[in-house]
Order: structure tokens, then sequence, then C-alpha cells
């Protein structure tokens, strides 16, 4: 497991207050503590308050760490509605539906950035529609697009093209005029849709940092020109995180979240900063909203030991944090991702461990 050969041991604080530098540390129930000259800080333009992907964009919603810190494990101070369009035709010709929620009302104007979001592998966008409104309340237009993920001819760098569709979009549709600023964007994606938000990442610079759901980087059999390995094309130029798990990394018949391909693989090959958190008891389908009525996807995994909730009020948490963080360059939110209040509420319940680099 490649994800592994980065000799990661257990320690007992995050890095709220780390920056620069190359190493690691790693947080997890019941270690000790050390102190790092990395982290989540980040560095130049990706990590602080000055840069374009660090320092809040063109919107007066972002920039600077003196911005107020909501709780990301609760909704934001935004207002928003929702809304859909099945007639989106992406550079591929195929075309995609997207659902998107957006902020109509809150303590800053627009436009605010854009963050797309890949489903999973036979699973349909109504699995995440719940990300989508918890950014919507912290100032986003989260939006996901419905590329086609078919069991014959795979292709995943069109799908990857699909899913920046949705940037286009936002660009051109009346009711985000004003809104929306699609050059100011992150990718979000679970399993295959991780993979893609990462390669998209490598596609357009306006995507200024991801963080995936147990992303997997299956070839399904194609070639490697139209399925990449993405964890191979890591680092990348914008900053990362990783939430995952690894009871699916083996399975009797074909694991969900191969250990060859998952998570570990794609934090592996990243530079700071990136963060990688492991959901101890979660699943692979722990991470979208209705377990109950996924059907035959789910049912090739293995039994998930940690409760549905929790593992989505983590995930939702940790994905609003890391975008408050990297999008909007609000460093308060560092201690939702490796400080104090991530040990307190994840780390020393141990309900998981974090890395960052």
């Amino acid at each position: 497991m490649r994800g592994l050969g980065w000799g990661i041991v257990l320690l007992g604080i995050g890095l709220a207050t780390a920056c620069g530098g190359d190493s690691e540390e790693t947080t997890g129930p019941g270690g000790s503590s050390t102190t790092s000259t990395s982290g989540m800080g980040g560095q130049g333009a990706t990590g602080g308050g000055g840069g374009s992907t660090g320092g809040g964009g063109s919107s007066s919603s972002g920039g600077g760490g003196a911005a107020a810190v909501h709780d990301p494990n609760l909704d934001g101070p935004y207002a928003f509605t929702e809304l859909d369009d099945s007639t989106v035709a992406a550079a591929t010709g195929n075309q995609v539906a997207i659902h998107c929620a957006y902020p109509t009302g809150g303590p800053s104007a627009g436009p605010y950035p854009v963050i797309l979001f890949g489903h999973g592998f036979q699973l349909p966008p109504s699995q995440y529609y719940g990300y989508l409104r918890r950014l919507a309340t912290f100032g986003y237009v989260a939006l996901t697009v419905d590329f086609p993920a078919g069991m014959v001819f795979p292709n995943h760098v069109n799908n990857a093209a699909e899913l920046l569709a949705g940037l286009d979009w936002a660009a051109g549709k009346a009711e985000l005029a004003g809104v929306a600023d699609p050059s100011w964007a992150g990718a979000t994606g679970h399993s295959l849709g991780g993979k893609l938000s990462l390669l998209a990442a490598t596609m357009d610079g306006r995507i200024q940092a991801t963080i995936t759901l147990d992303p997997v980087d299956s070839s399904m059999g194609c070639t490697p020109q139209d399925c990449p390995d993405v964890s191979a094309m890591m680092p990348l130029n914008v900053p990362t995180g990783f939430i995952g798990e690894l009871i699916d990394a083996t399975g009797s018949l074909q694991a969900c979240a191969p250990a060859a391909d998952n998570f570990e693989t794609f934090y592996a090959g990243t530079t700071a900063p990136s963060l990688s958190v492991n959901v101890l008891g979660a699943n692979h389908m722990s991470f979208i909203e209705d377990v109950g009525s996924c059907g035959l996807p789910c049912s090739f995994c293995n039994a998930a030991t940690a409760p549905q909730e929790e593992v989505l009020a983590l995930s939702r948490a940790f994905v609003v944090a890391f975008y408050e963080r990297y999008l909007k360059g609000h460093v308060g939110y560092d201690t939702y991702l490796t400080g104090a209040e991530a040990v307190a509420r994840y780390v020393d319940t141990g309900q998981a461990t974090i890395a960052s680099k």
C-alpha cells in the first residue's frame, strides 16, 4: 500500500499554528504531542491570506483571518435556495444535469466561490445534496454535475471535463449573475467523483483547492489515456484534502476502495498544504446521505461500524472548514482542520486520525 510507505505514526495534537517546512504530523487517538514545521498553514499564494487561492478571490466574503469563524458542523450564516438544470451540454458532447445550492443573502455580498461536487460510480448526485446545502450556508455556490459513469467504455478524462462544465454553466446562468465566481473554484467528490475532482484540477486552473471523500484511483480496465493514474500526478499545485476509510481497503469479492488505489495513495504523493483524515469505522459508502436507498452499489462494501450520521457530520464539517481556509483564506478554520477543535471532536473521541503536511 503506497500510502503507508510514509511511515506515519500516531501523534496527538493538530497544527493550527504551524507553517512552512516539509515535515509531517499525524494525530490519532491516545497519542502524545510533537511539534511539526509544516502543516495546513500553507505557503505563498496557496496558503495564506494574500494569494489568489488563499486570499479570498474577488468576493467581499473572502480573504483575511479576522472574519468571523462559524462552526462548520452547523449551518452557516447565509440563506440559500436551490435550482436544477437538465439541459447542460458539456465539452464532450454529453448532456449533464446540474443541481445547485447558492446563497441568497448573508454577511457579505457575492460573487462567491463555486464548488463542484462529483458523484460516486453508479451513485446519484442526490446522495450529496446535503453537502451542497451546508456549503451554500457558508457562502458558496455548490453544485453536482451528473456526468455519465457507465461500465462500458469508461473515460475519466471526459468525465472530468463534464464535471468542469459546471463552471461554465455557473458563468452563464442568469440566476447566478453577480452570485457565482467560477474563476474562484474548488472541486470535491466521492469515490470516482473524488478522483475526477483531482483530475479536473490538473485540467483547469480555475480549480484552486480540492478536498475529496474516499477517492478511488481505479482505471476500471480502460486505457491509461482515458483513465489515467491520478495519484501518480501528485503533487498538485493547489491545496489538497482527503477524507477516507480503511474498512474497504480489502473485500471478499472486490474491495470498494482497494488499498492500492485508495485515499492514502493520493495523499502519499502530495506536498504542503495537504490534509488526510482517516475516519475510523467508516466504510466506503458512509459518505453518502442515504445508505438505505443505495441498493446494489452499497451491497458490495464491508459493513461500517461508525454511525452514518457521525461520519456525515464529520465529512461535511471538514469540507466546509477546508474551503473556508483555502479558498477564502480564513486561518481561524485551522482549529477545525488540525487544531484543538479537530483533536477534541474527532481524535480524542476515537472518530478519526488526522495527518497533515
